[in-house]
């Protein structure tokens, strides 16, 4: 039997259910959080407490890895504390899940150097700028606004959207202040917030008004082995196993020579194309809801890991259909509930 371990990350309940449902016994999953309310603690065979200092947490893992015989260690939100060490464990007997090497890794976290490659490499991304500043954003907005092109700015690093505004021209800051989640700000208000010292650096894009569509990836060595995409509406998402986007995150794994399960972003422009946006080197949240297309991507993506399975045997996604995210409820003083047999691969 396979030890898994999946540290503190994003979607690792459904991750760890998923995995249950594929292996048929095979393995044994172990979970950690730095809390122990935390709702993936749950669904594991084994909850672990994390040191929330993070100095030292790669000595703890290593450790925890010795002890519990762990043979795949997925690190999630830390990861940068234990890419650089995947040697050390290795020598213990762990193999460590890493999309790419860590200059790979730090060049897609920072959104400006990887759009940078990305349009050298002629891959479609959005007109973009690098503001350091209120002057370069007013700068930015104003090149944009020549070409009849609204724009829009995000942090150069991030997640999950933080710090993304839409710049509009006049909006009263009230009307911001008392709507946040429509994410929408004027230029000016926005620029004079930057003008003061310590400013982060921002990216200035071109607006795109269409569809965005994530694409899910399981790949090897810069091959693509299956993908799925989810074009979302308002509501629900197309989930589809074929088309430009599957064909632009395609080019987007090879020229990064990505590895794992990870999600390529893109967002369609005013002529419907797709541009890329960015890649997330992990899991997606949304990667449950590409069970209807029939591959369960985490247990695949364990399984090409530890040599239980080939790229041969992973099932190729079919069909369309379009699904919806539905909260849920769970106790976390009980065991897991398995998942239902839609989630297994037909």
């Amino acid at each position: 039997m396979k030890t898994i371990w999946f540290d503190r990350g994003h979607s690792v309940r459904n991750a760890l259910a998923l995995i249950r449902a594929g292996a048929d016994g095979r393995v044994r999953l172990i979970a950690s959080h730095p809390y122990g309310d935390a709702a993936a603690l749950a669904a594991a065979d084994l909850a672990l407490i994390e040191p929330l200092d993070a100095h030292g947490y790669r000595d703890w893992c290593l450790d925890m890895c010795r002890v519990h015989e762990v043979d795949l260690f997925v690190p999630g939100m830390r990861r940068d504390l234990i890419a650089d060490d995947a040697a050390a464990f290795a020598a213990a007997g762990t193999r460590v899940a890493l999309p790419a090497a860590p200059d790979v890794l730090d060049l897609l976290d920072d959104k400006w150097a990887f759009m940078d490659v990305a349009a050298a490499a002629g891959l479609p991304v959005p007109q973009a700028w690098l503001a350091r500043g209120g002057n370069d954003v007013r700068g930015a907005v104003a090149a944009l606004r020549e070409q009849g092109l609204d724009a829009c700015v995000k942090p150069r690093r991030g997640v999950f959207g933080a710090g993304f505004w839409r710049l509009v021209d006049e909006l009263p800051l009230i009307a911001t202040l008392m709507d946040v989640d429509a994410r929408v700000i004027a230029v000016e208000a926005f620029a004079q917030a930057l003008d003061g010292e310590g400013a982060p650096d921002l990216l200035v894009l071109e607006f795109l008004p269409g569809h965005e569509t994530s694409v899910d990836v399981l790949a090897q060595e810069g091959r693509i082995v299956t993908a799925v995409a989810r074009r979302k509406e308002r509501v629900g998402q197309w989930v589809e196993s074929e088309g430009e986007a599957i064909d632009l995150a395609a080019a987007t794994v090879k020229l990064f020579g990505l590895s794992g399960l990870i999600n390529v972003q893109m967002i369609e422009d005013a002529g419907g194309q797709p541009r890329l946006i960015e890649v997330n080197t992990r899991m997606s949240g949304g990667c449950l809801n590409t069970v209807f297309a029939g591959v369960n991507l985490p247990w695949w993506h364990v399984a090409l890991e530890l040599g239980l399975a080939s790229a041969e045997m992973v099932p190729q996604p079919r069909g369309r259909a379009l699904v919806a995210a539905v909260p849920d409820a769970i106790r976390l003083d009980a065991p897991a509930p398995p998942f239902s047999t839609m989630i297994r691969d037909e």
